[in-house]
């Protein structure tokens, strides 16, 4: 799944997105889907933090960041006519 942050024997954690491995590296974590994009953007030099969040949190945040998409379309459609 997209997200999935494993570590390979060199132990510099990977974060795959839509590269998947079949298998031999310890999975640790999993990014939730409202960061992807964040992560996506991220260069190899940049540090990312980690933080646990439940899964209702996950969620919530999921939800919200589709209702910004949904108002950026909107707007879009308003404005531009797109």
């Amino acid at each position: 799944m997209p997200g999935n942050v494993q570590v390979p024997a060199d132990r510099q954690p990977i974060i795959l997105l839509v590269e998947q491995t079949s298998g031999g590296y310890a999975k640790i974590a999993t990014v939730i889907t409202s960061d992807l994009p964040n992560v996506a953007q991220a260069m190899p030099e940049n540090t990312v933090r980690f933080e646990r969040v439940t899964l209702e949190e996950a969620h919530r945040l999921y939800r919200e960041q589709q209702l910004q998409m949904q108002q950026v379309r909107e707007y879009l459609k308003r404005v531009y006519g797109l």
